[in-house]
């Protein structure tokens, strides 16, 4: 029997939903409405902080048993803090001994999960049987990465610098894409006035990894002002993207 019951108060907004993967979208679409009432406009990253705790509680902690129930309740707690909690009805696991950084290895999956989450919130905490997550983040507006699917294209929309600061946030959210099987990939630099040497070792590194995943990929670059285009040029960007002339 499918569950998917929500419940709005005033600073929070609570789930309860069947362990099914369907679900995850419903869920977002619904948390998305929740953060706008909060000034929230780029969802990308709570977006993808909320899937992967849905998705571990599906998966990992539900064994996708429909009939097994994920509670989940985003609330509001000052200005652009959020709190995320994710339950399942699963035996738990022993957190403790949690790897929570990235592998290097682009092929290695385990726990990439909660490398993405660790990545984009400021504290993570279990409880004590370990079969459910809060995490709190903080989403002030900075430079954010907004994907968005246009057709065959994944379109990400950088907005302010792209220095080493974020770049981090940056290569986690191209690596989440190349994981999700992607192989076309658009960059809009409308609102991007300046990056780094460390942004443009991403960019070369995800050039390289998306070639290696899929002989087909296709990289562009659009809107990008003078001063960029030209340094993309200096770097030789130009002969992994696609840079239209103005």
């Amino acid at each position: 029997m499918i569950m998917f019951n929500v419940n709005e108060n005033n600073n929070s907004i609570d789930f309860e939903i069947s362990s099914e993967m369907r679900m995850v979208d419903h869920v977002a679409h619904e948390c998305r409405e929740f953060l706008k009432k909060y000034n929230v406009m780029c969802f990308s990253n709570p977006k993808l902080v909320l899937r992967e705790l849905l998705i571990n509680a599906i998966e990992h902690g539900n064994r996708n048993i429909a009939e097994s129930k994920v509670v989940c309740k985003i609330e509001h707690l000052e200005n652009f803090r959020f709190k995320m909690l994710a339950l399942d009805q699963g035996d738990g696991f022993d957190y403790n001994s949690l790897d929570m950084e990235l592998p290097d290895d682009p092929d290695q999956l385990r726990n990439r999960g909660y490398a993405l989450i660790n990545a984009f919130t400021e504290k993570i905490e279990f409880n004590e049987k370990g079969n459910g997550i809060t995490v709190y983040l903080n989403l002030n507006p900075e430079t954010e990465y907004e994907v968005e699917t246009a057709g065959e294209w994944q379109v990400i929309k950088p907005s302010g610098s792209i220095t080493a600061s974020t770049a981090d946030k940056f290569r986690l959210i191209l690596v989440s894409l190349l994981k999700e099987n992607k192989s076309m990939f658009r960059f809009d630099f409308k609102n991007v006035e300046d990056i780094d040497s460390v942004s443009l070792s991403v960019l070369v590194c995800f050039a390289k990894m998306a070639g290696k995943e899929n002989n087909a990929s296709r990289l562009e670059m659009l809107n990008a002002n003078k001063n960029l285009v030209n340094l993309f040029k200096m770097t030789r960007l130009d002969r992994k993207y696609v840079i239209p002339e103005e």
